[in-house]
């Protein structure tokens, strides 16, 4: 609905002559005559880039008579689509993994980046080769746009080593760890080259890195604690095919203590605290998992949690562990609506014209806390202005109304109350002219403000009121009506009192 163009506007005249006896005051009517003619010639709708309108020309139109009806056309530009393609390659297979297909209006930008769908194929293994579509993006245009994306199959070169594991393991008598395990290995390495893609490897051969043969250990000394083995003895013969070999020493125990600390981060607060003791080297058998899902099911949301996902062991040491909560929050609009409304009656009650009707809409957003339902209000904000424009009230033949213009209101707020206002019609007694008013143009309403036929929101500066013939002012005319009133309601009061007086 928007204005394309400047409006095309045409006139066909016409024009007679009325004689009047001044004596008898008869009026005598001559012909209606054309003054420039009884068409309107055809009119060629303009040219806009980028849109087509419905009728390239508006054809002429003749046979214009006085009694003929004002003529209006409207002519209606759809705007033009363009289209792009982006085309994504495997340069490796030669075949396209995809096309991303785009229109939209000429001139709008297309909304679309690769960076997305490029980063979705480099995660899939893929590399890029080259990208000839705009890194900012780009517009829709008449003509179609294609563009390609290429990219191929990253590989990975990697030695692959087989190892022969020696592991002693010192633990104490219940399995527990005692002292850190001595590992040793005998290493053997070979290539694979792997398609990151594809996940395809190709091996090469392997070969020994480190000798074949596991030298001799002796047990480490830990005081109050004995060892079952003082030496592991020397092993040789160590082949790719050899298994790992496992040996345990033995030793006495000893007791460590894990702490977890849960925090509520939005208030300072210890949530909770969990206490583990074992022996040292065992597994805690604990996780924060479970804990950390009973808080999320009560509305918090995990900050972080710097406890091993996998678990961890009891060790000499005292081992401490926190993990930070928030309380999660939900983000909402509320609206009200403050309403002005019009209504034209006849002093009797009777409806003169349909009621005028205009809304300012103010909202504001409501934060909740999911942990302890708190609710957090920000200020009302008028969505659409914080005024009710003026309105001029509506010309009906005959009568007269009680206000001209209904003020512009500003200073609307979200506790204003719906506003309604009366304007009442009155009768212009007989023999009383009242001239048309022509109003200056009026504004456009806001959005939010309903139009309706007979009533009009004007701009705030006073609207000039012109008489056809005299070219009088609105002021004027209102004086002129109200004194010709009064003439009539006068006139027989004066006429009582001059005949008492005779």
């Amino acid at each position: 609905g928007g204005e394309a163009a400047t409006d095309h506007n045409a006139t066909v005249d016409f024009s007679r002559t009325i004689t009047t006896d001044r004596v008898t005051n008869d009026k005598t009517y001559g012909d209606w005559t054309a003054d420039n003619g009884d068409s309107f010639a055809s009119v060629t709708s303009p040219v806009i880039d980028g849109y087509t309108a419905d009728q390239l020309k508006v054809s002429e139109m003749s046979g214009i008579t006085v009694d003929t009806e004002d003529i209006s056309v409207t002519v209606t530009y759809t705007r033009n689509q363009g289209t792009i393609d982006v085309t994504y390659i495997d340069e490796t297979t030669g075949k396209i993994l995809t096309t991303k297909d785009l229109s939209g209006g000429t001139g709008d930008d297309s909304g679309y980046t690769t960076a997305d769908t490029i980063k979705s194929y480099t995660d899939k293994g893929y590399e890029l080769v080259s990208n000839d579509y705009p890194e900012d993006g780009t517009k829709f245009a008449d003509d179609p746009q294609h563009y390609i994306v290429r990219l191929k199959h990253g590989l990975t070169e990697a030695t692959e080593n087989k190892t022969v594991n020696q592991v002693i393991h010192y633990v104490y008598e219940d399995g527990g760890e005692a002292a850190t395990d001595h590992n040793a290995t005998v290493d053997f390495s070979r290539t694979i080259t792997t398609d990151r893609v594809t996940n395809d490897k190709t091996y090469g051969d392997w070969t020994a890195d480190n000798g074949d043969s596991f030298a001799s250990v002796t047990s480490p000394v830990i005081d109050g604690y004995t060892a079952d083995q003082l030496k592991v003895s020397e092993m040789t013969g160590i082949t790719v095919d050899t298994e790992d070999i496992s040996v345990t020493v033995t030793y006495t125990r000893n007791q460590g203590t894990i702490d977890v600390t849960y925090i509520d981060e939005t208030t300072g607060k210890i949530l909770t605290t969990k206490d583990l003791s074992g022996g040292t080297g065992d597994d805690s058998g604990y996780t924060t998992a479970d804990t950390i899902k009973s808080y999320t099911d009560k509305g918090y949301e995990l900050i972080s949690d710097d406890y091993p996902k996998d678990g961890t062991k009891f060790a000499d040491d005292p081992q401490h562990y926190i993990v930070r909560l928030k309380h999660g929050t939900v983000v909402e609009t509320e609206n009200k609506s403050v309403n002005e409304v019009i209504h034209y009656v006849y002093d009797n009650g009777d409806k003169v014209a349909d009621n005028y009707k205009a809304t300012i809409v103010f909202s504001r957003t409501i934060t909740t806390d999911k942990v302890t339902g708190e609710k957090t209000y920000s200020d009302w904000t008028a969505d659409n202005g914080g005024r009710f424009a003026a309105v001029l009230s509506p010309i009906i033949k005959d009568y007269i109304a009680s206000q001209l213009k209904i003020d512009e209101m500003t200073g609307i707020t979200v506790d204003t109350a719906d506003i309604e206002r009366i304007v009442v019609y009155h009768k212009v007694p007989a023999g009383i002219i009242v001239p048309p008013v022509h109003p200056d143009k009026p504004s456009q309403p806001s959005n939010n403000q309903s139009k309706t036929p007979t009533a009009k929101a004007v701009k705030d500066s006073k609207p000039t009121d012109v008489l056809p013939s005299t070219g009088d002012s609105q002021k004027s005319q209102i004086v002129l009506t109200l004194l010709g009133i009064m003439a009539v309601i006068i006139s027989p009061l004066a006429l009582l009192l001059r005949r008492r007086k005779q």
